[in-house]
C-alpha cells in the first residue's frame, strides 16, 4: 500500500468522524425549529432554581427548573428524578393549579445550564396543550448545536490537511 492511498485512508476516518459532529448539530437545531412550530402562542417566565443534584448525573451538572403562568395555571418543569423522598420531587409537586412538568437528561444536552435563578425567559406553548412548550431562543439547546458544528467545522481541517499532504508524500508501507 503506498503512503498516499494512507493518507487518504486517515483523512477519510476523520471526514466521517467529524461529519458526525455536524450532524449532530444540524440534527439538533432543526428538532428544536420544529418543536418551536408546534407553539403558537407566547408567555414570560422565570427560572425558579438551578440545582447541582446530588444522587444521577455526574457531579458537575447543573439544572433548570422555570415556571410560566398561563390562565392562572402554573406550570413548573423541572428534571426527572426518581427518588420520591428527594427535595425537589417534595418542593414542586402538582395540584390543583399546578402542573410539573419533568424533562429527561440534560437540559440543551449542556451539562451546565447558562440560565441563572430569577432570570425572565419566553415560553412558547402550544394553545391546545400548554404541557407542550419551548424556550423562546433558548440559550443552552442553542450553545449545544453550535457546540456540534463548530467541533465538526474545525475537525474537518484535519482531513483537508491530510488530503494536502497526500499530494507531497511517495513511497510505500511496509
Amino acid at each position: 500500500m503506498s503512503s498516499r492511498v494512507l493518507f487518504l485512508l486517515i483523512a477519510g476516518v476523520f471526514f466521517v468522524f467529524a461529519s458526525i459532529f455536524l450532524i449532530i448539530g444540524i440534527i439538533y437545531e432543526k428538532i428544536y425549529q420544529n418543536n418551536m412550530k408546534d407553539c403558537d402562542k407566547e408567555v414570560e417566565g422565570k427560572v425558579l432554581e438551578v440545582i447541582k443534584p446530588k444522587l444521577g448525573g455526574r457531579l458537575t451538572d447543573t439544572y433548570v427548573i422555570y415556571q410560566y403562568i398561563i390562565n392562572n395555571h402554573k406550570y413548573i418543569v423541572k428534571p426527572y428524578i426518581l427518588l420520591k423522598s428527594i427535595d425537589i420531587n417534595q418542593k414542586y409537586i402538582d395540584s390543583e393549579n399546578v402542573t410539573c412538568i419533568t424533562y429527561m437528561g440534560r437540559h440543551g444536552m449542556s451539562g451546565q445550564t447558562k440560565y441563572h435563578i430569577g432570570e425572565d425567559i419566553i415560553v412558547k406553548y402550544n394553545s391546545n396543550n400548554p404541557k407542550r412548550h419551548e424556550i423562546l431562543n433558548d440559550k443552552d439547546k442553542t450553545f449545544a448545536s453550535k457546540a456540534f458544528k463548530i467541533v465538526g467545522k474545525i475537525l474537518m481541517i484535519i482531513p483537508l490537511i491530510l488530503f494536502i499532504v497526500s499530494f507531497f508524500v511517495k513511497g510505500r508501507v511496509s
